[in-house]
């Protein structure tokens, strides 16, 4: 039986239908459900294998970006908590990696009580580019499986995805605890913080967060965006076998079920 991924759609988001593609080629089903049909209950979270907060505006970014969302779905507090408890894999991507970081559940687990945040990119403008990351070696998620050490490439799109924390010891002990998913990485393959090779300025290039469970991952790039060979800036130049990099990402998840 594939896994089933319940994708949240509301006002605002737009990488809905190309993040479901990406489950879909992957192998999983995917449903789009609609924010207020949790909320009544009508659809329920515990039908699903996957939790998908895909990327774009929410509510326009008012105030800032995924708050709004992010206290909207305080009230599905314990539906996804027990989701999560029960072994459910959990993705954000750009805006959905700021709803998770605002709700807590990135990276400790601190429902109602965010630990991180991601503000405004050094630039202060909206930054969209194909960008290198490398994934650490020591971090643990079923999202990451085979990607320990290696450099993929994704697109990144967004405005305000500088990680911050309280204190340069709380930003360290994300590193201490192996949460750092993804780093920006520069033309020889080392993490930088160096632009535009890091378009938003995170300290040691981080790019993404896993919980501490490992099962929720958030990233700013946009998997989903290298999901197809063509989508590739190069692809012309790729063989003929090539697997794009984002589409493992989505693959590893769908095999973590079967």
């Amino acid at each position: 039986m594939n896994p089933k991924v319940l994708t949240i759609i509301t006002d605002g988001i737009n990488c809905n239908e190309e993040t479901g593609r990406a489950f879909e080629l992957a192998g999983a089903v995917n449903e789009e459900v609609h924010l207020n049909q949790l909320l009544d209950n009508t659809k329920n979270i515990s039908d699903y294998n996957i939790l998908s907060f895909s990327g774009g505006f929410s509510y326009g970014d008012d105030v800032k970006s995924g708050k709004i969302l992010a206290l909207k779905l305080l009230k599905l507090k314990d539906d996804i908590s027990s989701f999560m408890h029960k072994g459910g894999l959990t993705i954000g991507i750009c805006n959905g990696f700021q709803v998770l970081t605002t709700l807590g559940i990135i990276p400790y687990n601190t429902f109602g009580e965010p630990k991180v945040s991601l503000y405004w990119n050094d630039s202060a403008r909206f930054e969209c580019r194909w960008v290198d990351l490398v994934i650490p070696e020591r971090v643990k998620s079923p999202w990451l499986e085979g990607l320990n050490g290696k450099k993929i490439k994704i697109q990144a799109a967004h405005a305000e995805g500088r990680l911050t924390t309280p204190t340069d010891e709380d930003y360290e002990l994300l590193f201490d605890k192996n949460l750092v998913a993804f780093q920006y990485a520069d033309s020889s393959g080392k993490p930088t913080e160096e632009y535009p090779f890091n378009p938003n300025g995170s300290k040691k290039g981080v790019a993404g967060l896993v919980d501490i469970t490992g099962n929720a991952l958030g990233m700013m790039p946009h998997p989903e965006r290298n999901s197809e060979k063509f989508h590739h800036p190069n692809f012309r130049d790729l063989p003929e076998e090539h697997e794009p990099d984002g589409l493992v990402i989505f693959k590893n998840a769908v095999k973590y079920f079967k």
